[in-house]
C-alpha cells in the first residue's frame, strides 16, 4: 500500500495536471461524452411512441444484424422463462414487450461501448464486470420489493449507473487503478478522491449522460445519486436500490471490501423490506447465475 504522504503528493500532481487540460470543462461538453449508437437512439423513439406499431420496430431491429440477433438470444433465454420456442423477430419482440426490447438495446449498445473504448484495458475490464453484477442485482431487488419500479429500467440503470467512469477512462486512461491506491491509502470513498483531484465524481458524470441520452428523469436522477440516495429529488427508491446493489458487489481493489452477508442484511433497504441473511445469500447466489448467463448472451 502506498505510504499517506506519497498519495497525497501524487494527488496534488494529478490535480495540477488536470486543471491544465481543463478535464472538468471537457466532461460538462456533450461532444466529449460517450454518445449512445443510432440504432439504440432509433429503437428508444420507436418504442416511446405510442402510435408506433410492431412492424415499425422490427424493420428497425432488422437494420442491425447483432441487435436482431441479441432480441431472438434473450427471447429464448431463461431470464424470460423461456427455453428455445421463439425462432422469428416478429415473435420475439411480441414475447419480450416493447419497452423490454427498448432496454435490451440500450443493453446491447452499453456492451459495444465498453468493448470499444476498453481494449482489453483491466479497468474496462473490471467495470463492466461490476457494472453487470449491479444491474442484475437491481434487478433481482426492484423485483423483489415490489415499489413500482420497473424491472428492467432497474436492470439498465445498475448496468449504466458508472457510465461517468468511462467517459472520465476516455479522458484519463487508467485511472480506476490510480485513484484506487489513493483510496486505500487515506481510507477514503473513491468519489472523495475524484471530487479532490478532478474536482466531480463520475455518478455526476454519469447524469450528465443519462441526460443527454435522454434517458428518463427518474433514472437520471438515481443515477446522479447512486452514492447519496438520501439526497436524490425524484426517484429515491431506485437510488437506494442502486446504492444497494454496489454494495452487494462492490469494484475490486478499490479499499470497500466485500461485506459479509450479515453486514448486507443490515442496510438500509433490506431492513426497510424485512429482507435477512437467508434473502441476501439467495439474492448473491440469484446475481451469480443470472450474471454468468447475461455474459453469454450478450457475446
Amino acid at each position: 500500500m502506498l505510504d499517506v504522504e506519497v498519495a497525497r503528493e501524487q494527488m496534488a500532481e494529478e490535480r495540477s495536471k488536470l486543471e491544465e487540460l481543463q478535464i472538468v470543462q471537457a466532461l460538462a461538453q456533450p461532444k466529449e461524452l460517450p454518445a449512445l449508437p443510432a440504432i439504440a437512439v432509433r429503437v428508444m423513439q420507436i418504442t416511446s411512441d405510442p402510435k408506433a406499431k410492431l412492424p415499425d420496430l422490427k424493420r428497425m431491429i432488422e437494420t442491425d444484424e447483432a441487435l436482431a440477433s441479441k432480441v431472438l438470444k434473450f427471447s429464448n433465454s431463461a431470464l424470460y422463462g423461456r427455453a428455445g420456442r421463439v425462432s422469428t423477430l416478429t415473435a420475439a419482440i411480441t414475447a419480450l414487450g416493447f419497452l423490454t426490447v427498448r432496454w435490451l438495446a440500450v443493453t446491447a449498445s452499453a456492451h459495444t461501448l465498453f468493448r470499444k473504448s476498453g481494449g482489453g484495458d483491466p479497468d474496462h475490464a473490471g467495470l463492466w464486470e461490476h457494472s453487470l453484477k449491479c444491474a442484475t442485482t437491481s434487478r433481482i431487488l426492484a423485483k423483489r420489493i415490489g415499489t413500482g419500479q420497473d424491472i428492467e429500467e432497474a436492470f439498465v440503470a445498475g448496468l449504466l449507473h458508472d457510465i461517468g467512469k468511462l467517459a472520465i477512462l476516455d479522458k484519463l486512461p487508467g485511472y480506476i487503478s490510480r485513484f484506487c491506491q489513493w483510496c486505500e491509502a487515506l481510507s477514503v470513498e473513491f468519489s472523495q478522491v475524484e471530487v479532490d483531484v478532478i474536482g466531480v465524481d463520475h455518478s455526476e458524470v454519469s447524469g450528465h449522460v443519462f441526460e443527454l441520452w435522454n434517458m428518463p428523469p427518474s433514472l437520471s436522477d438515481a443515477v446522479s445519486h447512486h452514492h447519496s440516495p438520501q439526497m436524490a429529488k425524484v426517484n429515491r427508491s431506485m437510488a437506494e436500490i442502486l446504492w444497494t446493489a454496489n454494495e452487494f458487489f462492490p469494484m475490486e481493489g478499490c479499499g470497500h471490501p466485500s461485506p459479509t452477508d450479515e453486514e448486507l442484511a443490515t442496510l438500509p433497504l433490506m431492513l426497510k423490506h424485512n429482507m435477512n441473511e437467508r434473502d441476501v445469500a439467495a439474492i448473491k447466489e440469484e446475481t451469480m447465475s443470472r450474471y454468468s448467463e447475461l455474459s453469454d448472451l450478450l457475446r
